[in-house]
């Protein structure tokens, strides 16, 4: 029987053992989106602890697509140095850490992001607030937002990408 502490693979990935931290929202980044000392602790304090991989928060691609204060962002280049310290110290730590990328779609805060969410299609079912209906070229833009996004997870030193696209995210 496989042992929880064995090491394993995820393609050309190894990790130390088989404890994954699952992708949460910790409301600990800036208002903007940048990476704080107490967001990259509590990461870094769980791969100190044994966790052999991490999945990060659910970072938004875009900034119409932020579904909650104080969430992680990766939708521009000024990103990177803060996401590069906490993977970095996540690895000295001995883990591997993934980016989950995200854009809330139906679920974007409206508040924070001072558009109307977008969704596949006008009428979503959950709300009778208007929401902005995605056109082709809206399409076009979220996929090179998430490639972008890959790009700086990428250059940040993350190990690996996850995409939500579930209930209601685009």
């Amino acid at each position: 029987m496989t042992d929880l502490f064995d090491t394993t693979q995820i393609n050309s990935m190894t990790l130390a053992n088989r404890f994954v931290r699952s992708a949460t929202w910790e409301g600990m980044a800036a208002d903007d989106g940048v990476v704080t000392p107490r967001l990259t602790d509590i990461v870094t304090n769980l791969a100190a602890g044994g966790v052999g991989l991490i999945i990060s928060g659910h970072s938004y691609v875009l900034p119409e697509g932020q579904a909650g204060p104080k969430q992680m962002g990766i939708y521009k280049d000024d990103l990177i140095d803060g996401l590069t310290s906490m993977t970095d110290a996540v690895h000295k730590a001995g883990g591997k850490m993934v980016a989950q990328l995200a854009h809330a779609g139906t679920f974007a805060a409206e508040t924070l992001t001072r558009t109307p969410p977008h969704v596949v299609s006008v009428y979503d079912g959950l709300s009778k607030t208007p929401r902005h209906e995605l056109t082709l070229s809206d399409i076009e833009n979220l996929v090179s937002a998430y490639v972008r996004a890959a790009e700086r997870a990428k250059e940040a030193g993350f190990d690996g990408v996850q995409i939500h696209a579930a209930h209601g995210y685009l």
